[in-house]
């Protein structure tokens, strides 16, 4: 039998979706470890930073993927091509599966329910989306999750793209084909993180795309942007994802 050089680290509060999450699993071509962190009743943990960074140290796999309980894996060898990119990446640069560039509006992602433009194989992002994304574990384990910043169930892959970004490593996505059943939710506990994040790295970024929302981080937008959800400039953003999709 092979080394498993491969883990999974999956905090769920709802074991339908886990069950679903581990049953995609099973046909995957390649080994793994699963770590699976129960917080049903969201008993345990009150923010993922916080779940994840319980059991990192657990890790003993060269490599770590770190997923929400809602994803699908469509294809038995997507595991194995995930990992197959990893090897690709130096050790501080981080992959996920959907991300976005600061100066591009739209999503680049081949997930089967969101994506403004499809790529291929890897691709160099400023940030990615927390569903699915993972690294190098000694990453992970020198760099922990901020559990201050990101101190509810968003935000925690953001802030650790933005970290990379700063300290001069890279962010990859890839074209693996998986299915994220959630859409998100940009409800206030969303956009306070944001208006959070924002300020935390005004002396290092004059504007931050996520995969969800853009604002500058300046006081008065990142502040408007906090109070006022529905804004003229999201119709703008819309607009300009649009014109692109045309021009591709």
């Amino acid at each position: 039998m092979s080394e498993i050089t491969l883990t999974l680290i999956c905090c769920y509060n709802d074991l339908d979706q886990f069950n679903n999450f581990v049953a995609s699993l099973k046909n995957q071509t390649c080994t793994y470890n699963l770590i699976a962190v129960d917080n049903i009743g969201n008993k345990n943990f009150n923010s993922c930073a916080a779940a994840y960074n319980s059991v990192i140290d657990q890790v003993s796999t060269e490599f770590v993927i770190f997923s929400h309980q809602d994803i699908l894996l469509n294809e038995n060898d997507a595991l194995e091509k995930f990992l197959k990119y990893l090897e690709q990446i130096n050790i501080n640069d981080m992959l996920g599966v959907a991300g976005v560039k600061f100066d591009t509006p739209g999503l680049f992602a081949n997930l089967n329910n969101a994506g403004d433009f499809k790529f291929k194989n890897l691709m160099q992002v400023d940030v990615f989306d927390e569903c699915f994304f993972g690294g190098y574990s000694e990453h992970f384990k020198i760099n922990k999750f901020d559990e201050i910043l990101c101190d509810n169930w968003h935000l925690y892959a953001v802030d650790m793209c933005l970290k990379n970004l700063i300290a001069h490593n890279k962010n990859y996505i890839c074209d693996i084909n998986i299915k994220h059943l959630s859409p998100g939710k940009l409800n206030f506990a969303f956009r306070k993180g944001f208006y959070k994040l924002l300020r935390h790295y005004k002396n290092n970024f004059k504007f931050i795309r996520t995969c969800c929302d853009h604002c500058k981080t300046e006081f008065i937008p990142a502040l408007y942007h906090l109070i006022n959800p529905y804004r003229f400039v999201d119709l703008l953003h819309i607009l300009k994802v649009k014109i692109l999709r045309r021009r591709n």
